[in-house]
């Protein structure tokens, strides 16, 4: 069993239980590394990784232009998946976190509730003459609602997002279909049932094997949540405070999968996608940039890499994410990460003053641009200037926009429906047998925290 392995258990383990071990050890960890944190105008941050640091670094040089007696001093910790805290903990029992922490916003009721990261409220009052609803109506409603636990508020937004379809017009253009029947600003979302009879049209084979294909629903951000939107599925009872994801509405999700992985047959579309982009493969190099996919459920980080990776004459266009029925309403659902405060962070005025710059109008403004993201801070959502204009399809979803639920067993939840996926495409498990494992695995868990309400208004979008 690999440590990789043996660290993510650890993780889901002490949110399961509750997290007392996790909390007693963070606890002690406290009062030590107090010679790293004697400078109250130094601030350390683990910010964003890859080819995003200088759109992160251009923030940080802006904002000691305001501040220049703030030392900010950026660590570059690798990325890790949603749920896994590995680094962060690590770092809290050694006296040796940062005082900021960028992280996913979906995993901040998880780290709230083991002790991992601390609440805001308190910083709030004391530095805004604001009251806090005032202050953090900034941001989109549901920015918020992910950074909430049991009545406080752990970090403050920083970049969002927005699933949509992107289409190669290319292919749709030589297979006879009107590209503009999928173009957003033409058309609204169009029903599976018309995205299958198109797949068939542009769906091609050469002995034996794939060569082109159109949707393939489970790729990309193709996930059980992003399709459980448009089917009503529901996760959580509220009242019973118990998972359900056992449920009709959760298991119809499975049988949307189940449905299309019987018309592809599941591993020849598997060994399609293997090989226009195989393990390592780099990221100009994908089946979509290859017209060789017409259809991909993606975010708007998407386009950067068309822009720094596509082929000069690649002819994408968006559309909305289609419907289990004709004439269904639109639906997307939003991520991105939040500017938190691990324990132990000084949490002082200097703290406070890059957290607030970093997650403001200006600040996002300035990284969001040539990020290709989706400002959280409305200021800048509604500013033209505040996003790129090629994703305005996205900016423009966000209305009809909402979030994943703020549980503190998330990454057992999410993990629990991708395994699911996995079980029933690979035909190891019925969709009924797969929910009722995922109910198996993550309500136990949840019953640690019962009764347990998601913060009210959680997943409104407020704009």
């Amino acid at each position: 069993m690999s440590s990789a392995f043996d660290r993510r258990t650890f993780l889901r383990g002490a949110a399961a239980t509750g997290g007392a071990g996790a909390l007693a050890l963070l606890a002690a960890s406290c009062a030590s590394g107090s010679g790293a944190r004697s400078n109250p105008n130094q601030v350390t941050i683990w910010g964003v990784t890859g080819t995003f640091v200088p759109f992160q670094t251009k923030v940080i040089k802006d904002f000691n232009e305001v501040h220049p007696e703030v030392d900010v001093k950026v660590n570059v910790v690798p990325s890790q998946g949603t749920g896994d805290a590995t680094s962060i903990i690590t770092a809290v029992r050694g006296g040796t976190a940062p005082d900021l922490w960028l992280l996913d916003r979906f995993s901040a009721a998880q780290y709230a509730a083991i002790g991992l990261i601390e609440p805001i409220d308190d910083m709030i009052e004391e530095f805004e003459d604001q009251p806090k609803d005032e202050f953090l109506a900034q941001w989109l409603g549901f920015t918020i609602g992910e950074v909430s636990y049991q009545g406080k508020t752990y970090g403050l937004p920083h970049d969002t997002d927005a699933r949509g379809m992107f289409v190669n017009r290319k292919m749709l253009t030589g297979a006879g279909i009107d590209p503009d029947e999928f173009d957003w600003e033409h058309n609204g979302p169009v029903s599976m049932d018309r995205m299958w009879e198109v797949s068939e049209r542009l769906t091609k084979k050469s002995g034996g094997n794939y060569t082109h294909v159109g949707l393939l629903p489970w790729y990309g951000e193709g996930w059980p949540f992003t399709w459980g939107l448009g089917l009503g599925a529901s996760y959580f009872d509220q009242q019973d405070s118990k998972m359900t994801m056992d449920s009709a509405s959760v298991r119809s999700i499975f049988e949307f999968y189940e449905d299309w992985a019987k018309r592809y047959g599941y591993k020849d579309a598997d060994t399609f996608i293997a090989t226009y982009e195989p393990t390592g493969h780099p990221p100009g190099q994908t089946a979509f940039m290859a017209d060789r996919m017409a259809f991909m459920v993606s975010v708007p980080s998407t386009i950067q890499t068309f822009d720094n990776y596509g082929p000069k004459d690649l002819d994408w266009g968006t559309a909305y994410l289609p419907t289990q029925q004709d004439g269904g309403d639109k639906y997307t659902w939003s991520g991105g990460f939040a500017l938190c405060v691990p324990k132990g962070s000084k949490k002082n005025k200097a703290v406070w003053e890059l957290m607030k710059y970093f997650t403001s109008k200006q600040g996002q403004e300035t990284y969001m641009v040539p990020a290709t993201s989706v400002p959280s801070n409305i200021a800048a959502l509604k500013d033209p200037k505040g996003s790129a204009k090629s994703i305005r399809f996205f900016t423009e979803s966000i209305g009809a926009s909402t979030c994943r639920p703020p549980l503190p067993v998330g990454g057992a939840w999410w993990d629990s429906l991708a395994d699911a996926r996995s079980s029933v495409l690979l035909g190891t498990a019925s969709p009924q047998e797969a929910v009722e494992r995922a109910q198996n695995r993550v309500d136990p868990m949840m019953q640690t925290y019962s009764p347990f309400t998601l913060p009210k208004d959680y997943d409104t979008v407020r704009i």
